[in-house]
Order: structure tokens, then C-alpha cells, then sequence
């Protein structure tokens, strides 16, 4: 039993904790990369501009998570083989551009239309009335739920461990199967999810926290 003393197993698993929050991190960052073009689309008066973002988005949501990695992992591998890592970096942006797309859309449909339309009657075009008077509003009232969604990704960042990802979960399940004790090493990596995942609690609190005084000032 000394094999799995709570030092041992943290040692172990902490090699996860790197995996998982580089996971996290980079889907994050290119589902908002995507999601931006996307939540621009969304918005567009134009349908065939429009259509497009909407079908991208509601796949993107609405297929499960696990199944979008075994979809890329191993549906794709003929034409597409990949490794563990990359396959659910793909599978995990995906999902993210989604839903940052949609809280970027939501940001872009919550700003005021007096402010559109006070703007317009200072002379703006429509490119600067956007870029200057909608999308730094749009910005303060995405950050909040997007922060949450950054919480959110981290714990699902877990499924990868299905494919063969070495994560936190991957690697709990490893000490498991060599005879550790299922409760005690999942509890080891429960207190590594919750140290990677309080930190980014309380900065999205405070982000919101920061967005609401700014409502209230105004």
C-alpha cells in the first residue's frame, strides 16, 4: 500500500495536470479564434452569410463531446490518422469555437441599439460604428459567460483520457489498474481538478464582478 500513498499518486497524476490544462489553453484559444468569425457570420444580415454559422454552430453544440473525439480519432484514421493529443485538441476546439461563438453572438445582440444609433448619427460608417462603438461592449458582456465556459472546458477536457490522451483521468485510471484503490485515486485527482479549476472560478467571478459595475456606472 505504500506504492499508493497520497504522495505517489499525486507525483503521478500531476504529469496529467500539464496535459490537461495545455488541453484547455489551446482549445480555449482557437475556439476563439474561430468562434469570433463565426459569431460575425451569425450576426450578418445576409442568409447565406448566416446560414452557414448557424449549421457550423448547432453541429459544433450538439453532438457530444465524446463522440466528436471518436468521430476524429477514429473515424477520420484512415484518411486522417492522428495521435491522442491532437485528435482531441481538434474535437475539443471544435466544441469550443461553438460555444464562444455563441456567447460572442449574444455580447454583439445585447448592446444597446441607441448606442448603434447614436453612432450613426455622429457620421460613422458601419465598419467603425462595429469595431469601435459594438465590439468593446459586446467584449465586456462576453467575457463573463466565456470565462465560465474556460471552467467548463477544463473538466471536459477528462473525456480525452478515452482515446488514450495521457491526462489527469488517463493516468488515475493507469494507478487504478495497478491496484490502487479506485476511491482513494480518484479523490487524488479530484483535488487536482479542483486546484487547476478554483482559480479560473474566481477570476470568472471577478470578471463578471468588474463587467456589472461597469453596467452600473454607465
Amino acid at each position: 500500500m505504500s506504492d499508493f500513498s497520497f504522495v505517489s499518486v499525486l507525483q503521478t497524476l500531476v504529469a496529467g495536470l500539464g496535459i490537461t490544462i495545455l488541453m484547455t489553453v489551446v482549445s480555449f484559444a482557437a475556439g476563439t479564434l474561430l468562434g469570433i468569425p463565426l459569431a460575425l457570420m451569425r450576426t450578418s444580415k445576409l442568409w447565406g452569410v448566416r446560414f452557414p454559422a448557424m449549421a457550423v454552430i448547432d453541429i459544433s453544440r450538439g453532438i457530444p463531446p465524446l463522440v466528436w473525439l471518436l468521430i476524429i480519432y477514429y473515424g477520420l484514421s484512415p484518411a486522417l490518422p492522428l495521435e491522442p493529443l491532437p485528435a482531441a485538441l481538434i474535437g475539443l476546439s471544435i466544441i469550443s469555437a461553438g460555444y464562444l461563438a455563441e456567447n460572442f453572438r449574444a455580447g454583439i445582440d445585447n448592446v444597446h441599439t441607441g448606442q448603434k444609433e447614436a453612432a450613426a448619427a455622429l457620421g460613422l460608417t458601419p465598419s467603425n460604428q462595429f469595431w469601435r462603438i459594438v465590439a468593446p461592449q459586446a467584449l465586456n458582456i462576453s467575457i463573463p459567460p466565456s470565462a465560465s465556459y474556460a471552467v467548463a472546458l477544463l473538466k471536459d477536457t477528462a473525456i480525452a483520457s478515452i482515446i488514450g490522451v495521457a491526462d489527469i483521468i488517463f493516468l488515475a485510471q493507469n494507478e487504478v489498474s495497478r491496484g490502487g484503490s479506485a476511491v482513494f485515486v480518484f479523490a487524488v485527482a479530484a483535488v487536482l481538478y479542483l486546484l487547476a479549476g478554483i482559480p479560473l472560478s474566481y477570476f470568472s467571478r471577478y470578471i463578471d464582478g468588474v463587467v456589472r459595475s461597469k453596467v452600473v456606472s454607465v
